[in-house]
């Protein structure tokens, strides 16, 4: 064989293989960047999914308050429609203000005010304040284990 037909051989194998390395790491680029992008994505789509919850919330209690507003609305306007009307004058002047008819004795009840539920949170599993807790109780009854001995 001459020397000639062995280094066009070479040449060859190592233009072959340079070629593959070349596209073996123009896939991998493509394919780190696409892994990112889709990363991205659903972090993006947590993010919007927890804002939509937040709205959603926003939105009821919103709705709820409008409720309110309109009952409220409405017992004025019944209010304003009976003022013209005496019994319901002389209805609220003994409901509201503590009037008496002549010979009348008036009783008021006065219910005791009850103490507020504090709502306890349920505790997050990576607080570290729980943790700390418990593992301060686990260390205590280790050593309470070995001065017993």
């Amino acid at each position: 064989m001459p020397f000639s037909y062995l280094f066009m051989v070479a040449d060859f194998n190592k233009k072959r293989n340079r070629e593959f390395f070349n596209e073996k790491l123009l896939f991998q680029t493509i394919g780190i960047i696409f892994l990112v992008i889709i990363i991205i994505l659903i972090f993006a789509d947590f993010k919007i999914y927890k804002k939509k919850q937040e709205l959603a919330s926003q939105i009821n209690d919103y709705q709820k308050k409008i409720e309110n507003i309109k009952k409220s609305s409405q017992n004025l306007r019944d209010e304003i429609a009976n003022s013209d009307n005496t019994d319901y004058l002389e209805k609220i002047a003994y409901e509201q203000l503590g009037q008496a008819r002549p010979g009348e004795t008036v009783y008021s009840f006065v219910a005791p005010q009850e103490k507020p539920k504090t709502i306890q949170k349920p505790q997050n599993f990576l607080d570290t304040k729980s943790w700390s807790g418990w593992l301060s109780g686990v260390w205590q009854w280790i050593i309470d284990q070995i001065h017993n001995k």
